[in-house]
């Protein structure tokens, strides 16, 4: 039997699904980033509408969840042995103060460049389609009420509208 090990948070153009992920001790950024996978599997899953927060408008014992759909993406707790075997723990990094825009939200938080690369460079460089956002804040838009504060918010950067940066973005 699979066991389903940590609470995860999907959000898509009008959704939240929570549920529990097989993360099997990675990080859930390592496991968006997969790209023999083109779904995430869940179990004990509840639906949300994002313009009723609080409402379940579903639950079902799992449900799979196509990659490409997903917009953000956050992970209950950070396990922290996978933190310990990520492969750039030891890199130099620095922090980018970010705002910026997918469809139905705005967020807010900071993105980390390894070595003395730029932010240009570092998200044309960067490999796989889900990047880490620390210290964030999502806002939807069509409801600006409602809003999302995590300590790390995955974003899925083929849906990234704009990046505004609180330096110059290239040299």
């Amino acid at each position: 039997m699979v066991e389903y090990d940590d609470n995860v948070e999907f959000f898509t153009h009008q959704y939240r699904i929570v549920g529990t992920a097989r993360l099997a001790g990675q990080r859930l950024t390592d496991v968006l980033n997969d790209d023999l996978l083109s779904s995430v599997e869940l179990q004990d899953v509840q639906v949300f509408r994002l313009l009723a927060p609080e409402q379940v408008v579903a639950t079902h014992v799992s449900a799979l969840l196509y990659k490409k759909g997903i917009l953000l993406a956050t992970s209950g707790a950070q396990d922290a042995a996978a933190a310990e075997r990520r492969f750039f723990k030891h890199v130099n990094t620095t922090e980018w103060g970010v705002f910026l825009t997918v469809p139905s939200f705005e967020l807010r938080g900071r993105f980390h460049v390894r070595g003395t690369s730029d932010l240009k460079t570092m998200l044309l460089a960067w490999v796989g389609e889900f990047i880490p956002l620390t210290r964030a804040k999502a806002v939807f838009t069509l409801y600006p009420e409602v809003t999302f504060r995590r300590d790390v918010i995955i974003v899925n950067r083929a849906h990234i509208e704009v990046i505004c940066s609180d330096r110059a973005i290239s040299h």
